[in-house]
């Protein structure tokens, strides 16, 4: 799947660098006091270069709006802003009222719109803005992928900070593939656009020059499905078009670089010696902490390093941990809410962290360090450095934990209900119904994650 992407405005320097290198318009190179926008780039290939100059591309585009005095608004938007003003400015216009044409029966205008146009096209007014005054009939534009963009950001990311980043990267993609954002129309999106996306998407290389995990590409692409939905089903537009992005396959050459990404399950032993490892190597004991939640729980890495000092309950019939979201971290699905059971050296690690708090306050962060955006990344690249002392197998992670944990349930025995219980999967329609009330819930998966250690394998 040989693609290349030709990055515009990129020049190739030696050795390898690149530059960054536009010109600015005529109207423009006054107002900035230069020629170019010149950046010596950092990136030198991959989806690192991309990601630069879709940021660069952006910078660009905002400068010139700056000294042009304009707004990044959508054509969409612009025009509605440009029809409110037009009114404003035909209700301030004097001595050419409508008059009433008896014969059609309806008020037309005296003239002021004409001229008015006239006297905004001889001040130097935006264009749009005479038009909207011309022509008040005109329809609006289309609605753009860059209005699904901002849509999706307002109704489903908010303040996210590293979902509004992945979003920004991902629309990069898009706009290198497809164009500027706000000049390509949602209606237009068709299948064989979903197709070079996932395909440009697949071709770029990583720092290090390795392909992509296909992985992160079907997430990336999860996010674009979920942007050009919410477009088509809040613009009304679910009649006119489908979703380009549904039901989209990967090639079949990816099969084997998938099979590469998946993770296999860390042996009880290696476990151990990774705490071991831990153990030796760590002043801080924090590293210990989170490793030792996840052997225990199963639980994802941001559920643990997340944690607040209230949402470990102790004191209760079934010690457990509450994920939910919190100050610190949201979460990956809905069906990630739940109660853990902690059991054994989980139960032990949970209430030294606890009394090591030492704070009075319930919403304390559990584990300062690591309690702040990204946190959870900052925590995985630790711990992987100290798992590649004990393991080099490029398909042992931390990831690999929950893994271990879901092979643990099953020869234990736990029926597939309980086991999603437990790691936060969906439930499907009887998970709610199943076991009645929390307590009842808690009650039937401590007694599941006991099978586990009576097997040996929570040690």
């Amino acid at each position: 799947m040989a693609i290349t992407m030709k990055l515009n405005h990129v020049d190739e320097l030696s050795g390898g660098r690149k530059r960054f290198r536009r010109r600015f318009p005529k109207d423009v190179v006054p107002i900035v006091g230069k020629t170019f926008l010149q950046v010596a780039m950092k990136a030198r290939e991959g989806s690192a270069l991309v990601q630069e100059h879709h940021a660069l591309m952006a910078e660009f585009d905002k400068q010139v709006s700056i000294a042009r005095g304009e707004t990044l608004l959508t054509p969409r938007e612009q025009f509605l802003v440009d029809v409110e003003e037009a009114k404003t400015l035909l209700s301030g216009v004097t001595g050419l009222n409508d008059q009433y044409d008896e014969q059609l029966g309806v008020w037309v205008d005296g003239g002021k719109a004409e001229v008015l146009a006239e006297a905004l096209l001889a001040s130097g007014a935006r264009s749009s803005l005479i038009q909207a005054v011309a022509n008040p009939q005109q329809l609006p534009p289309a609605h753009t992928l860059e209005d699904a963009r901002l849509l999706y950001l307002k109704e489903r990311i908010g303040d996210d900070r590293p979902k509004s980043v992945r979003l920004d990267r991902v629309c990069g993609y898009m706009a290198d593939t497809f164009g500027p954002l706000k000049d390509f129309a949602l209606l237009d999106l068709k299948r064989e656009h979903a197709r070079s996306l996932r395909d440009a998407m697949l071709s770029m290389l990583k720092k290090d020059g390795t392909p992509r995990a296909v992985s992160s590409v079907k997430r990336e692409l999860n996010m674009v499905r979920a942007m050009v939905g919410i477009g088509s089903r809040e613009f009304d537009l679910s009649d006119k078009m489908g979703n380009p992005f549904e039901k989209l396959d990967m090639p079949k050459a990816t099969q084997t670089l998938e099979a590469r990404d998946e993770r296999d399950p860390l042996p009880v032993d290696l476990i151990k010696a990774m705490r071991g490892c831990l153990e030796r190597s760590c002043k801080s004991r924090e590293l210990l902490r989170i490793w030792n939640l996840l052997s225990g729980t199963g639980c994802r890495m941001a559920e643990i390093t997340g944690l607040l000092v209230d949402e470990v309950i102790l004191d209760h019939e079934v010690p457990h941990l509450v994920i939910r979201p919190n100050s610190v971290r949201s979460l990956k699905t809905r069906s990630s809410v739940r109660k853990v059971p902690l059991v054994g050296l989980a139960l032990d690690t949970a209430q030294e962290a606890v009394r090591e708090s030492h704070s009075a306050d319930e919403a304390t962060p559990l584990f300062h360090t690591y309690a702040k955006p990204r946190g959870a990344d900052g925590a995985s690249q630790a711990l992987m450095k100290h798992l590649r002392k004990v393991t080099t197998n490029p398909r042992h992670t931390n990831h690999s934990l929950r893994h271990s944990m879901k092979d643990w349930l099953r020869e234990a025995g736990v029926p597939t209900l309980e086991q999603n219980l437990i790691l936060g999967h969906t439930l499907g329609g009887e998970g709610d119904t199943a076991y009645g009330g929390e307590l009842a819930k808690l009650r039937v998966t401590h007694k599941a994650l006991l099978k586990v250690s009576d097997l040996g394998l929570l040690a």
